[in-house]
């Protein structure tokens, strides 16, 4: 064995090993990091798309923030249209002026409250007011019937002695049907006779004056 040379008994070696197997176990080794790296690759890439989108969407919602907080001119200009509250400038939080808006539809609502609670008690008022002028007016009208009829019954009785003092100085007064009353007065020589048609439109003190101007001719 000592006698063989080297170069020979290195030769020998190697043929003794079974590569093979080992290069077939590399190459498959190689080809699965080579699909790994692909996959590793895709996804990657598709994660960075995905990455790219929702960062498109966070860029708008941020943009809708803005303008939300930050309002542009004409927003601040409608905003302008209610209430007393100051308008924020453009570069102002939007969140103020709608706190101080808030605060001012709330003083508005209790303020309302009051004038709706000053209103109802007005009317309740007027209500009570209506019901004693209404009490009022019937008495009113109670004593102007009672009053009325006093004045009637004390000038028939009035003009009941009248017609009889008139009688009984020569005056005769005659009551025609659908015709005004006729006053025949007959004064101190039987020869000389008035008469008198009674018309609507004379006064009783015409009348009056007229009766006793013929009784003293």
């Amino acid at each position: 064995m000592l006698d063989v040379a080297l170069d020979t008994l290195i030769d020998s070696t190697i043929e003794g090993f079974e590569t093979q197997p080992d290069i077939s176990s590399l190459a498959r080794i190689a080809e699965s990091l080579k699909k790994t790296n692909e996959l590793r690759e895709a996804k990657i890439d598709r994660l960075q798309k995905e990455v790219d989108t929702l960062q498109a969407e966070v860029d708008a919602l941020s943009s809708e923030i803005k303008a939300m907080v930050q309002p542009d001119a004409s927003i601040l200009e409608r905003l302008a249209e209610y209430g007393t509250a100051p308008v924020l400038k453009e570069d102002e939080s939007i969140f103020k002026v709608m706190n101080a808006k808030s605060i001012e539809l709330d003083n508005l609502k209790v303020s309302l409250a009051k004038r709706l609670t000053d209103l109802e008690s007005t009317i309740n008022q007027m209500d009570m007011v209506k019901v004693n002028l209404a009490r009022h007016s019937e008495e009113v009208s109670n004593q102007k019937e009672q009053a009325l009829a006093t004045n009637i019954a004390t000038n028939f009785n009035s003009n009941s002695m009248r017609i009889s003092l008139y009688k009984s100085l020569g005056v005769h007064i005659e009551e025609l049907d659908n015709m005004n009353d006729k006053i025949v007065v007959f004064g101190p020589s039987k020869n000389l006779t008035s008469v008198l048609q009674v018309d609507e439109k004379y006064l009783d003190y015409f009348i009056s004056n007229y009766i006793w101007e013929k009784i003293g001719t």
